[in-house]
């Protein structure tokens, strides 16, 4: 049973935990961490465009190494693939410089595998909603991701824009 259980708490490709699992932790999380909180929310650039281009076991690869640097740069039991792209990683107790100083670390090993992430970090000391932590956090995130496509060479349209002009 412990491993039926384990097994569908797992998401098989990256090895971290689940969305079944991030459901069933997030009251537990509020009542054993409510104070020094922080949600890290994670979304990884150019996936779909790496799986189209390249084919899904590349695709794989990439979030096999996201999930990699995930448990290496940050210190928490709470880290999550979240959907197909999206990781939520929970982090109680520690100091926001120290968070910060690990998404970094996080984001330049990344680089150096010429993957990129955007992030966003919401960090409570009183924590009085999961929701609007997590809500704060994605927020946070998607301004990254909007910033990062805005760039020229990320923009996703400009090779559609490329090809309609030959």
């Amino acid at each position: 049973y412990t491993q039926i259980q384990e097994q569908g708490s797992r998401d098989a490709l990256t090895g971290l935990y689940n969305r079944n699992r991030y459901e069933s932790d997030l009251l537990r999380i509020y009542a054993e961490h409510k104070a020094a909180l922080a949600c890290v929310y994670i979304d990884v650039n150019g996936l779909h465009e790496m799986n189209n281009a390249s084919g899904h076991d590349t695709g794989d690869k990439m979030l096999r190494t996201v999930a990699r640097e995930i448990r290496k740069c940050f210190d928490t039991e709470y880290s999550y693939r979240f959907g197909g792209d999206e990781f939520i990683i929970f982090i109680p107790g520690t100091p926001e410089t120290i968070i910060k100083k690990q998404s970094e670390a996080f984001t330049a090993a990344l680089v150096r595998e010429d993957y990129h992430v955007s992030l966003g970090i919401q960090y409570e000391t009183e924590v009085s909603s999961m929701a609007a932590l997590i809500k704060a956090a994605e927020k946070k995130m998607y301004f990254e991701k909007k910033r990062y496509y805005e760039q020229e060479t990320h923009d996703r349209r400009r090779g559609l824009r490329d090809s309609e002009s030959d």
